[in-house]
Order: structure tokens, then sequence, then C-alpha cells
């Protein structure tokens, strides 16, 4: 044995002696720093220790960013040693305001704040702070999204979240181009960009094709990737090749919100304009109509109140509390009409889920196919484009199950006959 080597050295047969239970440092820094240990570290901290141990978790933060997710558990952080006040807001509680948000807690007199929530299944959700009554992104966290709003917001998921491969650019098939044009309307006396997207086919194959109206059309075409979807669900055969009409609100609360003029404009002046422009069907069963909260409401009280245009509708968030009790009484007087309804909602939207149980069970007593689904997530593109598939392959396969579907699903009663044109 060399000059000073120890007596407890490694026997031949690599164990180590046996020298009793053995003391683990307290004082070791972790591989994977995790919050609850430098909660407690901070807490037990007096005010010499706070001084090494707060630039050391702020080091951690700005290397590992926020929040801190460990397992189910979600922990929001914030450092602030002038403020008073942090709320913590987002999707999860429906965007509330200063006063009503979740009231984060000073952790010790570190200048730290903090929140933990579990979430049980995969979520992609998006959150802001309220400073001192300020809103303000998390200066740590390393995921900022758009929120339509000219603005951004944190972001964050847990579980085994991703993107579906429908949302992936294909190189080996073929695809479709979108045109566009500004079309003006002499009721509503304003003018308005229109996309419209045509399959690969549309000019070697003869015949006209099945046609979808979609509301906040730019924004389903920049931020839901609603043309590479159609374009990938097209190759595969899920769907058959389809016109999509993408149409930009112009004063969008007031015509959305269950507007009739907006509604003689679509149905008096837009689709005429389209079938004009392209060849599209004219049979109500290969027209459809679809949106996104407000435009998920219009969409239905489209359909609704035209039932001799469209019989395929989507909705994706949709704003129904809003005009609850009109919808009713519209889906009480549609006479001869078959309709397919496809509905998603995420569950920390809760506002609109009553709204959207209480529509799927008249739905579903007319007889009429309804696919409902609430899933975890909240009211943002992320979730409406990764169920882009589920809504197109509902609408256009009345003779196949419904798509198999991710989280819940409530299915509805089979097809019967309906109103209008057939």
């Amino acid at each position: 044995m060399p000059n000073g080597a120890a007596s407890s050295a490694f026997t031949g047969s690599g164990a180590l002696p046996d020298s009793g239970p053995i003391k683990m440092s307290s004082s070791r820094e972790e591989a994977a720093p995790s919050f609850a240990n430098w909660k407690r570290r901070l807490e037990t901290a007096d005010r010499v220790q706070l001084e090494r141990e707060v630039p050391l978790f702020l080091r951690i933060l700005e290397t590992l960013g926020t929040p801190m997710i460990e397992g189910a558990q979600v922990n929001f952080i914030y450092y602030g040693p002038n403020a008073s006040d942090v709320e913590l807001s987002g999707e999860f509680n429906q965007w509330a305001s200063r006063g009503h948000a979740i009231q984060m807690k000073p952790l010790a007199k570190s200048g730290f704040f903090y929140h933990t929530m579990e979430l049980n299944e995969p979520a992609r959700l998006e959150y802001k702070f309220i400073v001192d009554g300020e809103w303000q992104l998390d200066p740590f966290c390393l995921n900022q999204v758009e929120n339509g709003l000219g603005d951004h917001n944190s972001s964050f998921f847990v579980g085994d979240f991703h993107e579906p491969a429908e949302l992936q650019w294909v190189d080996t098939i073929e695809h479709g181009r979108v045109e566009q044009f500004e079309f003006a309307s002499k009721l509503l006396e304003n003018t308005r960009r229109v996309y419209v997207y045509l399959p690969a086919v549309y000019d070697t194959e003869g015949g006209r094709f099945a046609a979808l109206y979609v509301h906040d059309g730019g924004e389903y075409l920049e931020r839901a990737k609603i043309a590479t979807v159609l374009d990938n669900l097209i190759a595969s055969g899920d769907i058959p090749p389809l016109v999509a009409v993408m149409v930009d609100p112009v004063n969008r609360m007031t015509e959305y919100w269950a507007s009739d003029r907006y509604l003689t404009f679509l149905c008096d002046e837009l689709v005429p304009e389209i079938e004009r422009r392209y060849r599209t069907l004219t049979d109500r069963k290969q027209r459809a109509v679809m949106g996104a909260s407000l435009g998920g409401l219009i969409s239905t009280y489209a359909a609704l109140s035209c039932p001799d245009l469209f019989s395929l509708v989507g909705g994706q968030s949709s704003a129904l509390m809003l005009e609850q009790q009109k919808l009713s009484e519209l889906v009480a007087n549609v006479r001869r009409a078959s309709f397919r309804f496809y509905f998603d909602v995420g569950k920390y939207e809760p506002s609109f889920i009553p709204a959207h149980q209480t529509l799927v069970s008249l739905l579903r007593k007319r007889r009429w196919p309804v696919f409902y689904q609430e899933l975890a997530g909240g009211h943002n593109w992320t979730s409406w484009r990764a169920h882009l598939r589920d809504l197109l392959m509902f609408l256009w396969q009345p003779s196949r199950r419904a798509p198999q579907a991710r989280p819940i699903v409530r299915r509805a009663a089979k097809r019967t006959t309906g109103h209008a044109r057939n």
C-alpha cells in the first residue's frame, strides 16, 4: 500500500468496507436543482447566508429557466426584492385581473415570490406576473409566444407534449397553393383580406371541390399552419382534396358576436363570390364553416341560421356562452336538416365548458352527429392547431368513426336526416 493510503481502501472484490451508515452532505449542490430544496435553503438561511444563497439561486434560474417543473409540480418563481405584491395570472385562471389572480407567497426575506400548482396530464399553458399592478413576462422563462394582441406571454408545458406530425412540412408530397385577394363588401361597407387554399390537384383534375370557410383565416394560416395540415391530410388520404377559404375579420368583436349583418355578408356576398371565382361544390353537405373563440361562435350561428348553405361545423374554444339562448332556440327551430358538429374546449378555460356541454346535449337530442372533447389545454393556438386533424377528419369522414382523440372524448348518436337542401 502506498504511503499515506487510508486503511479503508477498496477491497479486492470492489466492495466498500462495512463502516456503518453513510452520512450525506447537506451542503452538496444538486446535479438537478429542485425547488423544494432551494425553498428550504432560503427559508432557513440567516442574513449572511442569504447574501450567498440568493445569487446562487438566481444563477440557476437564469441557466435552467422557469417555471421549475418537477413531475406534476409546476413552481412559478419571481425575483423582486423591491416588490410588495406579486400575482400570477394565465390560462389556468382565465387571465384573472389584479386582486383576483393567484397571490404568490414571499419566500422568507430572500426577495423571491413563488406559487406551486399540480398538473396531472400533458398541457401547454401561457401566463404572466402582475407585479405591483403591472403585467410582466416571467424574466427567467425561456419560452415566449405571441398573444395575438401585439404582445407576448410566457409559456410552459408539462408531460409528454409535442406538436403533432401533420403540422410539419413534408418535402416528398404534393403541396397546394394559397391565393389571396381583397374583398369589398357593399353591405358592410368595408374591405377584408381573403386567402384561398387550393389543393395540389386543383389544376390537374376537373370537377368541383368541397369548401371550408375559416374565420380568423389569416391567423389559422400563420399560427395554426392550416395549409400544411391540409396538404398532409390530403396526401395521406385522410380527407378529400378541398378548397379552404380563410377570411380575416374587420371589426372582429362586432362581426363575430352572432351578427346578422355579418351573416348576410357571408351568405349573400362572400359565398357567391367564391363560387364564381373557384370550382367549389354547391352541395351544402360539402360546405363547412369553422373558427376559434368568437370565430367558433359565428360559425355555429351561421350554420344554424343558414342551414341551406352549411352542414359541417367546427368550433375550437367557441365563445358559445355569449349567445347560449339564441343558439338553443336555433337548434330547436331548424327543420329537415342534418349537420355534423365538431367542438373542442380546454380544461383550463372553465367558463367556456358549461355552454359547450349544454349545446352538445341539445344537438345530440336532435340526433345530429357531434364530436366533442375537453382537452388538457387553454385558450391558445397551440391547442387549436394540435386538433385540426380531429376536426377535419370528423367533418369529412361521415362513414368512419370519429378520429382517435388524445384526451377526453364524448361521442354522439348516429346521423339522421334534418332540414334544407340536400
